[in-house]
C-alpha cells in the first residue's frame, strides 16, 4: 500500500458559537486536545502513513490555511464535529475547497455519526465516517488512489454519495479490544501548554487528558452514544499507566485527568491502576469523571491515596421526577451519599446538572438549586439542556413536531439563545433562572472563603480568580 500524506483537522470552535451572548464564559471553556484524531493519526502512521493534526481549537499558531496545505500538500483531509460546531466545521471545509480542490475532504465525529444524511447534504464533503474511525480511515486509504477512491462499499461505516444519491454502508463493529489500538499521537498534537481545561478541573498545568475506555452501559435520555455504544470497552492498567508515564515523561503534563464517561466501572481495573499509583508516591495529581453508582467508599480512598484529588459525578438534578425523565436510574438521595463519600475520602467534588429537559418546572428547577447550596459541592455546572440528535429526548421531541435548527447558537452554556424551552417553564423566567443559579451558587461569602481554603497552587488560584470574573460577567 502506498504512503499517503493526510491531514486531520480539528476545526476552531468560535466563542460565539460555544457561549453565544454568555461571551465571559469563553475564559472558562473546557478546551482540551483532541484524542480522537490522536487515535486516527496514530493508526494511519503503524499502517505506514504520514499524519499530521492541526487541532484549531488550540492556542497553537499555525500557518495561514493556504500556506499549510501548500506545504503539507495532502493526499486526503478529515475533519471532526460535533453539532455544536459543525458550522465552523462547513465554513472551514468551504476554505478549503476553494484552495485544494482535488482533495479528497472526509469528516467523523459525533454530528456525523448521529445525523449523516443531513451532514452530507451540506455538499462539503466526499464521504462521511460514522461511529469509531480508526479501521474505517484505513481501509478508505487503502481504496484511494490516483485521486479517487475504489470500492467504498466494501467499507464498513461510511457514507458517500453514488449517482447522485448517498450511499450509506453498514455500520462497523466496536473495537472489541483497545489495547490493540496504537497509543493516541500525542506526538502530532500541539504542546499541553496550548490548551486551557476549564478552571475548576485543576490545580497544576499543563494538564494531560487521558481516555482509557469506550462506550457507556447507562441509559440517560439526553446523551448521545451513537460513537461509542452501551458495551464498555476498557484498556488495561499496564496500557493505562503506560500512557500516564508517557504523558508525565515526554510531554510535561504535571496533573493528568482521566476524560472516560466513568472512570470507576470496572472496580478491580480501578484498585490496580489507583495501586501502581500510590506505589509511586501518589505525586502526580489527577481527576476522573465517575457516577455516584460506579463508586463506594473504598475506591474513592484509594483514589485519594493514590493523587486524585477531584471527582465530577453526573447528578443532573436534584429532583426525583426529572431523574426519571432523565433516565438517570438514581435518586436524589443516591447522589447526597455520593458525595457525602467523595467528600468523607478527601476528595472535592465537582457535578454536572441538565437543566430545563422536557417535563422541568420551576420548582424541579429549585429543587436542583437547594441539593446544590445544601451538599458540599465544590463545584456546579448548570448546563443548559439542548436537543442533540441520536439522543432519545431529540427523537420524542421531533415525533412530537419538534424542529430544531443548529445552525446558530446551540452550546449548552449559551443561556442567550434557548433552542427548546420545555412547555413547562416561561422562557424568560428560566433565562433568569440559569443566571441566577450560577451566582447563587458561587457568589455565597462562605462558599468563596471555603474556595480560597482550598487552593493549593499559585496556578489553581489564578484559574479560580479567573473563573469567578467570567461568573459575573453572565
Amino acid at each position: 500500500m502506498p504512503e499517503l500524506k493526510i491531514l486531520l483537522i480539528n476545526p476552531p470552535f468560535e466563542a460565539d458559537e460555544a457561549v453565544g451572548e454568555s461571551r465571559s464564559v469563553k475564559f472558562v471553556l473546557n478546551i482540551t486536545p483532541p484524542l480522537g484524531l490522536a487515535y486516527l493519526a496514530s493508526s494511519l502512521e503503524q499502517a505506514g502513513h504520514r499524519a499530521k493534526i492541526v487541532d484549531l481549537t488550540s492556542r497553537y499558531r499555525y500557518p495561514p490555511l493556504d500556506r499549510l496545505l501548500a506545504e503539507f500538500k495532502p493526499d486526503l483531509i478529515g475533519m471532526t464535529a460535533t453539532t455544536p460546531s459543525f458550522p465552523g466545521t462547513c465554513r472551514l471545509a468551504e476554505k478549503i475547497r476553494a484552495i485544494s480542490p482535488g482533495v479528497p475532504l472526509l469528516v467523523g465525529g459525533a454530528h456525523v455519526t448521529c445525523s449523516p444524511e443531513s451532514a452530507m447534504a451540506t455538499g462539503f464533503f466526499d464521504a462521511g465516517i460514522i461511529g469509531e474511525g480508526e479501521e474505517t480511515l484505513l481501509e478508505i486509504a487503502e481504496r484511494f488512489g490516483g485521486g479517487k477512491f475504489e470500492r467504498l462499499e466494501d467499507v464498513k461505516g461510511v457514507i458517500f454519495r453514488r449517482d447522485g444519491r448517498w450511499f450509506r454502508t453498514p455500520r462497523r463493529p466496536f473495537t472489541a479490544d483497545l489495547d490493540s489500538l496504537p497509543p493516541p499521537a500525542y506526538h502530532l498534537l500541539p504542546p499541553l501548554s496550548h490548551y486551557h481545561p476549564t478552571p475548576a478541573s485543576y490545580r497544576k498545568l499543563p494538564v494531560g487528558i487521558l481516555m482509557t475506555s469506550r462506550g457507556c452501559p447507562f441509559r440517560c435520555t439526553f446523551c448521545d452514544r451513537a460513537i461509542f455504544g452501551n458495551r464498555v470497552r476498557f484498556h488495561g492498567p499496564k496500557r493505562v499507566i503506560a500512557e500516564f508515564d508517557s504523558l508525565v515523561n515526554e510531554h510535561g503534563a504535571k496533573e493528568i485527568r482521566f476524560f472516560d464517561d466513568t472512570f470507576t466501572l470496572d472496580r478491580e481495573r480501578t484498585l490496580a491502576v489507583c495501586a501502581e499509583l500510590e506505589r509511586r508516591g501518589g505525586k502526580i495529581p489527577w481527576t476522573c469523571l465517575t457516577a455516584v453508582s460506579a463508586v463506594n467508599p473504598e475506591v474513592l480512598t484509594a483514589m485519594k491515596r493514590a493523587g486524585c484529588w477531584q471527582v465530577l459525578f453526573g447528578l443532573e438534578s436534584g429532583d426525583d421526577r426529572m431523574l426519571k425523565i432523565l433516565g438517570k436510574g438514581n435518586t436524589v438521595e443516591a447522589n447526597r451519599r455520593g458525595v457525602a463519600w467523595a467528600r468523607a475520602a478527601g476528595l472535592e467534588v465537582r457535578a454536572d446538572f441538565i437543566v430545563g429537559t422536557p417535563g422541568e418546572t420551576m420548582e424541579s428547577l429549585e429543587n436542583t438549586l437547594r441539593f446544590t447550596l445544601e451538599n458540599e459541592l465544590d463545584y456546579a455546572h448548570f448546563n443548559k439542556f439542548t436537543p442533540f440528535p441520536g439522543t432519545e429526548l431529540y427523537s420524542r421531541l421531533t415525533d412530537e413536531g419538534y424542529r430544531f435548527d443548529f445552525s446558530g447558537h446551540c452550546s449548552i452554556l449559551d443561556h442567550g439563545a434557548l433552542l427548546y424551552v420545555p412547555p413547562t417553564l416561561d422562557p424568560d423566567e428560566y433565562r433568569a433562572w440559569l443566571d441566577r443559579a450560577f451566582k447563587r451558587f458561587y457568589l455565597r461569602p462562605g462558599y468563596i472563603l471555603r474556595r480560597l481554603k482550598a487552593v493549593r497552587t499559585w496556578t489553581q488560584f489564578k484559574g479560580q480568580a479567573r473563573g469567578s470574573l467570567s461568573i459575573l460577567g453572565l
